[in-house]
């Protein structure tokens, strides 16, 4: 199956498409495509018996200049008794690549982090800006990034941000000494031709 194939039996739509190719078009060796995936939770600290988690999931692709990407959100109260009161729920996109640094690859994936500006679209209520930083270490390659497998979410002008009452979403270990709450992935990606 070439890409195009895969990518219509994946659901990605022709202007995903399009955009992949030029994303694709435009790497080289020295500077590759870089895949990203994550499905992740990170919470804020615990402020008058209160925390808020952030519940986010997301996929794109990373060039040198430039990062596309987008997903879906959930913010909760942590603290609510279940099922959890959902402060606001709604989709992410990438708006502008702030730093990427690919520590190492290990096979099909990568170890790095990624920084960016993102929109957080709730399904009711105004846009806000958002700074997204999504970390992925690579513990049987032995390539680690220095900080916690996840996200980091900071919000400004809103209590989610340093310094801010509650502090930026963070990783966080469910199972001291455990892994965090979540899953993140890089990968490079080549122009394969069948």
């Amino acid at each position: 199956m070439n890409r195009r194939g895969f990518l219509k039996t994946a659901g990605v739509s022709s202007a995903s498409f399009a955009a992949s190719q030029l994303l694709l078009t435009s790497g080289s060796a020295a500077s590759p495509v870089v895949g990203f995936r994550f499905v992740s939770n990170s919470h804020t600290a615990t402020v008058g018996g209160v925390r808020h988690l952030a519940q986010f999931n997301g996929d794109g692709l990373i060039t040198p200049s430039a990062v596309e990407g987008g997903g879906v959100f959930n913010i909760v109260i942590d603290t609510s008794p279940i099922p959890k009161t959902i402060e606001a729920s709604g989709i992410w996109k990438a708006k502008r690549l702030t730093s990427f640094t690919l520590i190492g690859k290990y096979g099909a994936i990568a170890a790095g982090i990624l920084q960016m500006d993102v929109h957080l679209i709730p399904n009711e209520g105004s846009v806000l800006e958002a700074k997204l930083r999504v970390v992925c270490s690579i513990a049987s390659a032995d390539l680690d990034a220095g900080e916690p497998e996840g996200y980091v979410l900071d919000i400004p002008g809103t209590p989610f941000t340093p310094g801010g009452m509650f502090g930026p979403f963070e990783p966080f270990t469910p199972v001291p000494g455990g892994p965090t709450a979540g899953i993140t992935a890089f990968n490079l990606l080549h122009d394969h031709r069948d």
